[in-house]
């Protein structure tokens, strides 16, 4: 089995609907964090892992995200008469390293259904990386990286996880905890989406970065619908699991700001320049 994992998907079809009216007009994955958007951050974070195969899923009206990661001559023109070109380095380097693809999902369903929009990229038996805009993760090495790593090291699919206090753990998808390979790798019995705190298996939150094996696509159609209407994820990761697909929860090593909440994203605001 190949384990090169060269391809990062980014789920950004979502309407934003916690920044509404701003997100009516300007893509969530968009607003800015210090002087970059959101969604730099996830592409660099591949980029620095080794992944540099791109596949966004957008909306239809998000067709700013592919301008950004297009360059603008005209833009540079001036700003070489300004004296200013220096400004753009950093995107355009990450421009002329990244390949882009782009996914329309023209109607929001959920990651799972994102997902599939994304499979025409994905080869038969391949691994792949997800990772989510919402969450920003800062820490020595990529995040994804380090996932890749461990997915590569035990031939399986691997989902990031961080412990989160019990009167919060009803925000999240929550795992059970099968056998603990090392101090920060589980097996993974079981998901629950969203548990109240006297049900929840453990304090072992969901975060989104993840580990994918091409097989998932075919689980997803499999997976019965949930009550909003959606194929949860965790629900199609529990049909892999209980057919005996190992995915193993890795406790992130960074640290994550849930950028996809007005409050995570002044706290990244407030909290950015110590980590620069």
């Amino acid at each position: 089995m190949d384990m090169k994992i060269s391809k990062l998907i980014i789920p950004a079809a979502g309407i934003g609907s916690r920044f509404l009216p701003i997100t009516k007009s300007i893509p969530k994955e968009m607003l800015p964090l210090s002087n970059k958007p959101a969604i730099q951050y996830i592409v660099q974070e591949g980029l620095d892992a080794k992944i540099d195969n791109m596949l966004v899923v957008l909306s239809p009206e998000k067709g700013v995200i592919i301008d950004y990661f297009t360059r603008n001559q005209h833009l540079e023109d001036i700003l070489a008469l300004q004296g200013k070109s220096s400004c753009l380095d950093d995107l355009n380097k990450l421009i002329a390293t990244a390949k882009f693809q782009y996914f329309i999902q023209n109607k929001p369903q959920g990651v799972a259904n994102a997902l599939l929009h994304a499979q025409p990229a994905i080869e038969n038996d391949e691994f792949f990386a997800v990772a989510l805009p919402d969450d920003i993760i800062f820490g020595v090495k990529p995040e994804i990286g380090y996932l890749a790593k461990i997915a590569r090291e035990h031939q399986a699919m691997v989902i990031g996880v961080l412990e989160v206090p019990y009167d919060q753990i009803s925000a999240y998808g929550v795992v059970a905890p099968g056998l603990q390979i090392s101090h920060d790798i589980f097996e993974i019995e079981s998901l629950v989406e969203k548990p109240q705190a006297a049900a929840a298996p453990s304090n072992l939150a969901i975060v989104g970065r993840y580990i994918f094996h091409s097989s998932l696509f075919a689980h997803i159609p499999l997976t019965p619908v949930a009550g909003n209407g959606e194929i949860l994820l965790p629900d199609t990761i529990n049909l892999m699991i209980k057919k005996g697909f190992k995915v193993l929860a890795v406790k992130i090593k960074g640290q994550r700001f849930d950028t996809g909440t007005p409050q995570g994203w002044l706290e990244f605001i407030v909290k950015h320049n110590k980590i620069d």
